[in-house]
């Protein structure tokens, strides 16, 4: 047995959801609340910003940032990923494989328990794992693809067999996976339907108390959390604050509404806080990249002379300079260099060039009819997250390149759950957007370019006999040394056949107050942060 190892349309809504989150943004978001630390009765209180509701309270397959933040609070996974991107024990205390590596082995702490006083047990594993592959939900689906059986021979022993071995497959899961209560959710009939809105049971530091959408979402302190210091946390309360965009976010963390930013600092402007003696800058490296996916369903953008055009008409290397004050490393294909020994490092990104791209354009058969400078059949739609304040800045970037292109772009940049509903269900043109969290190039293959969509992450809405093929052979292969060629090969057809222009990796920034708390533990991405589970149980109050 090993231990844990390294490893369409909508502008009309862009208009209304901007309306609408600076009307929940203006009375009442902070009236009758003091600023946060130590309350009356002695308790403290951690107030976190986010720019985004929960949209999903059911762990196995919420997908929404803020979901994650306050979910994987409450709901305890095998293992995360610690400050240097490593796999680290959680529930489980280690892992390995049997059978030649057809069979995952997890065994489990023993001191874990859910908040109504019951133990959490490895029925609790092999509950919330089956229940994933019977309505196939969230993004876990496509990690548990080779499961033919799962079983709990004693408490703290969970086995997976698979149908072949697949290296990637204990990580994958043991950091993805949310371990749900067995004894709550099997009485909630179709897991699919199951909305988790209410008398909330965790096992992780804390649990959600209240919510109030567009405003607040009030969790407590589960007393008895074996992570923390002590066995408990040392903060009684964190309150997740809802503001409609970053800006306002960091105006609250100056006035001391709130003690700590759940998004990242845009780097434009971490020189703001530069003279704020109270405000502290924690960096981290990313795990995931920023990028423009092409929708394949869009009869123009099906095309590859359009997508690759599409490709040469955006100067990332402009962006990097100007959006994220050159602390980027440019990409080629879509893995990233994170994963130096799959990254094709013979991959160069295309180049910005917009004559070359109307010239290619051109030869495809594209005019310009009515002289107004752009080619008449091109005009899309580029989506994205308004709460994203680089991302809607490269959306602008691009609209302005691609302009020289011929190629007409329209920002459709709008609310973060609105974005992922309609990206999701492909009703959108072109996805810029960020990757919040890749930990294996296998798994991110599978999940956005297999045809069968497994996890709800193929964006592009591809449907390729060839990369099925070629992901499915890789998957298969257990030799190291050919495993890392077939993914670079996977990473020459992507790039290639240009299904997305990876942008740029970048290093994120999160502010926080410490002349109130320490102790943070900063893992990786924007999607981690600061307000992992593990982080937030061992974060204390100052003095």
């Amino acid at each position: 047995m090993s231990n844990i190892r390294r490893p369409g349309r909508w502008r009309v809504a862009v208009a209304v959801g901007a309306a609408a989150a600076l009307a929940l943004s203006g009375c009442g978001l902070n009236e009758g609340n003091d600023s946060g630390g130590n309350t009356s009765g002695g308790d403290t209180v951690l107030r976190i910003g986010t720019t985004t509701d929960v949209s999903n309270f059911n762990p196995l397959q919420s997908l929404s940032k803020t979901d994650s933040w306050i979910l994987n609070a409450m709901y305890p996974h095998l293992l995360r990923i610690d400050e240097n991107a490593q796999k680290a024990p959680e529930l489980a205390k280690d892992y390995g494989y049997e059978d030649d590596g057809k069979t995952a082995v997890f065994n489990l702490r023993d001191d874990f328990q859910w908040t109504d006083g019951k133990p959490v047990t490895a029925e609790d594993v092999k509950f919330s794992a089956e229940k994933i592959m019977e309505y196939k939900l969230g993004n876990v689906a496509a990690k548990l693809t080779w499961v033919e059986s799962i079983e709990a021979p004693d408490a703290t022993t969970v086995k997976f067999k698979l149908s072949q071995p697949y290296a990637p497959f204990a990580e994958g899961v043991g950091f993805w996976m949310s371990i749900v209560p067995k004894h709550v959710f099997e009485n909630a009939g179709d897991l699919s339907k199951f909305a988790n809105d209410s008398d909330w049971v965790g096992a992780g530091p804390f649990v959600l108390d209240s919510s109030t959408k567009g405003q607040r979402y009030v969790m407590k302190r589960n007393d008895n959390y074996p992570l923390a210091p002590g066995g408990k946390p040392a903060i009684s309360q964190v309150e997740y604050r809802v503001y409609p965009d970053v800006n306002t976010m960091m105006l609250a963390l100056r006035n001391g509404d709130i003690d700590l930013m759940g998004n990242p600092v845009p780097a434009s402007a971490a020189k703001t806080f530069e003279n704020d003696d109270k405000i502290k800058l924690e960096k981290v490296g990313a795990l995931g990249f920023a990028h423009l996916t092409y929708n394949m369903t869009n009869k123009e953008l099906a095309k590859q002379e359009v997508r690759q055009a599409l490709s040469m008409s955006v100067d990332t290397k402009a962006i990097i300079d100007s959006v994220l004050q050159g602390d980027a490393q440019q990409m080629a294909g879509p893995i990233s260099p994170i994963f130096g020994d799959y990254d094709n490092t013979e991959l160069q990104p295309y180049p910005f060039d917009p004559e070359g791209a109307k010239a290619k354009l051109s030869a495809a058969g594209y005019t310009d009819g009515n002289g107004d400078g752009f080619f008449d059949a091109l005009s899309f739609g580029v989506a994205c997250d308004q709460s994203n304040a680089n991302i809607t800045r490269v959306v602008q970037l691009f609209r302005e390149s691609a302009a020289k292109a011929g190629i007409k772009l329209e920002n459709e940049c709008v609310e973060r759950n609105t974005f992922l509903a309609r990206t999701k269900s492909g009703e959108y043109d072109i996805d810029a957007s960020q990757w919040g969290v890749f930990d294996n190039p296998m798994d991110q293959l599978r999940s956005t370019y297999l045809s069968s969509n497994p996890g709800g992450i193929n964006y592009n809405l591809l449907k390729s006999d060839e990369m099925d093929r070629l992901i499915n052979d890789a998957a298969a292969t257990t030799d190291q040394a050919a495993f890392a060629e077939k993914i670079k090969n996977i990473d020459k057809v992507v790039h290639e056949q240009a299904y997305l222009t990876p942008l740029y990796v970048e290093n994120f920034q999160f502010a926080y107050n410490a002349s109130k708390f320490t102790g943070f533990v900063a893992s990786p991405s924007d999607l981690l942060g600061m307000v992992t589970a593990y982080s937030l149980a061992q974060v204390k109050p100052v003095g």
